[in-house]
């Protein structure tokens, strides 16, 4: 009795085991495609983070770009203060600085034969429409004659 038993369970077990093993291949056949999905999706989006980033940069460097065209050249800048610079000042040197936000600032520095020339001077500066202050530091008026100076421009942005 318990040999039968025993058979009925066997065949019992057999039988299951042939039941259920269309649906094991196929659930582990489905996970290897779902993790070969998966690795490709990772892929895909590792690309995708790449391709972000260099846009990203490719961007801030295209706003730089046009952020320097608004700012006058180096030339024109020299060129307008040797215009408008009078016969008793000499410059000696002149200092362009453009920073990260686009601002630029112009130190010059020389030599003026007197205090009243090297006020008219600030004042002619001040009267041109692309300069929108001229900082001119008061130790460099405590001289009367033959006075080193230096002076800072500030620019209007160009429109």
């Amino acid at each position: 009795m318990l040999s039968v038993f025993l058979f009925i369970i066997s065949v019992v077990a057999v039988g299951v085991t042939f039941l259920f093993l269309p649906a094991y291949v196929l659930v582990s056949t489905q996970v290897d495609v779902y993790a070969q999905s998966a690795a490709q999706a990772a892929e895909r989006v590792a690309d995708f983070d790449v391709s972000a980033k260099t846009l990203t940069d490719a961007n801030q460097l295209a706003q730089k770009i046009l952020e320097q065209k608004k700012v006058e050249n180096f030339s024109t800048i020299m060129e307008l203060t040797q215009s408008l610079q009078p016969a008793g000042i000499t410059l000696s040197d002149m200092d362009l600085d453009r920073s990260e936000g686009g601002s630029v600032s112009v130190k010059i520095g020389g030599l003026a034969n007197t205090r009243n020339e090297l006020a008219a001077f600030r004042d002619m500066l001040l009267q041109h429409e692309s300069i929108a202050d001229v900082i001119l530091p008061i130790s460099n008026l405590a001289q009367e004659r033959d006075i080193k100076f230096t002076l800072a421009l500030v620019l209007n942005e160009a429109q």
